[in-house]
């Protein structure tokens, strides 16, 4: 197959929007933009939209992902690399490792990036051993911590086929608006201190803790939520064993401005059980807002282990509670300017796209 050496394709079939989703986004628009011809896979019905005006960029659709051993799906991928005619194909998502690089391996495709966002155990497996040993896959990471991990815990990887790019982040231009409407229909007290939480409802991200945490606090404490998906807990349920927090937790469902949310709340809590490095962490930093999260592998890099933001144990309800009254009553105090140096020096989208350019693209020479 003769390639073509400006086109690409990133696979993202999912039909959840978090993190991994708004990076393929990010790069499809850098790559597009830069003269790159950008093919994006996504399942129908799900975020098309979102791609509509991007330049240089063609959305793809299929009705489902299929399993491992789905050869059609195979068969289809085949036929859209094979139209295409990529330089680099790039799966987003674990569970689609095996299907891509099988696929472009099939077709001859040079560059095979697959990325992983959170610790993973690597299975032994002829599976892998194909993907890593003849297909020769590499896998993008975005945190030393987790390259660390696979390199100790996987005879996959090595310094070659395993490589680290930070997520990055531009610092926001938009003012505070007041009255911003999804804050302004809560109808806070004037003196509510807002802790924000943003994300999948599900027991990774450990919002099932929030009750525990918020009763721990000042009456003048509110949390409010941010997102959609992932609804593996039933937070009415949760919620109805502290009838007198009800009306302390509050969920704003889907937000289509994050950057005023960010810009309402007076600090952001991550309480993860598992997690990457966090975009939702990113953003906080990048609007000058104090951070408590939980020492997730990412957070202790991103926060460099404490000094730019306030680091507790997984699942310590009365650590989080503690570093979010020493944050509201000042005892520890983070200068919105130095957090946000934090992202234009070691966090930043130039960074970020930059050095992905030269992994989907390298030189030839």
């Amino acid at each position: 197959m003769n390639i073509d050496p400006k086109n690409i394709i990133i696979f993202c079939p999912t039909k959840g929007w978090g993190g991994i989703e708004k990076n393929v986004l990010l790069r499809s628009i850098f790559f597009g933009e830069n003269g790159y011809h950008v093919t994006v896979v996504l399942l129908k019905d799900t975020f098309e939209k979102k791609f509509l005006n991007c330049k240089n960029v063609t959305v793809h659709t299929i009705t489902k992902r299929g399993g491992d051993l789905n050869l059609a799906v195979v068969r289809n991928y085949m036929q859209l690399i094979e139209k295409v005619k990529p330089t680099t194909v790039f799966a987003a998502l674990k569970r689609d490792w095996w299907l891509v690089s099988l696929a472009a391996h099939l077709k001859s495709v040079p560059n095979i990036i697959l990325y992983l966002g959170n610790i993973r155990k690597i299975r032994t497996s002829i599976k892998y051993r194909l993907v890593f040993n003849t297909f020769n896959s590499k896998v993008l990471v975005n945190s030393d911590s987790l390259k660390t991990n696979l390199l100790q815990n996987s005879s996959y990887f090595n310094q070659k086929n395993l490589i680290r790019i930070y997520n990055g982040i531009e610092l926001p231009h938009s003012r505070l608006i007041p009255d911003w409407e999804p804050k302004k229909k809560l109808n806070l007290p004037v003196d509510s201190f807002v802790i924000g939480v943003a994300g999948w409802l599900n027991y990774r991200k450990g919002f099932d803790l929030l009750p525990e945490i918020l009763e721990k606090l000042p009456k003048n404490a509110h949390i409010i939520h941010a997102g959609l998906g992932g609804l593996e807990l039933d937070m009415n349920q949760i919620l109805s064993q502290y009838p007198k927090l009800s009306k302390r937790i509050h969920f704003l469902g889907h937000v289509s401005e994050m950057g005023q949310f960010f810009q309402h709340i007076d600090v952001f809590l991550l309480c993860s059980r598992e997690e990457g490095m966090a975009n939702v962490l990113l953003e906080s930093l990048s609007n000058g807002k104090p951070v408590v999260s939980t020492k997730v592998p990412g957070s202790e890099e991103l926060l460099d282990n404490g000094t730019y933001g306030i680091l507790t144990e997984i699942n310590d309800v009365n650590a989080m509670a503690t570093g979010i009254k020493d944050i509201l009553k000042q005892r520890i105090k983070f200068e919105p300017e130095f957090l946000k140096q934090r992202i234009t020096h070691n966090f930043s989208l130039e960074n970020m796209m930059s050095q992905t350019e030269t992994l989907f693209f390298p030189s030839e020479d």
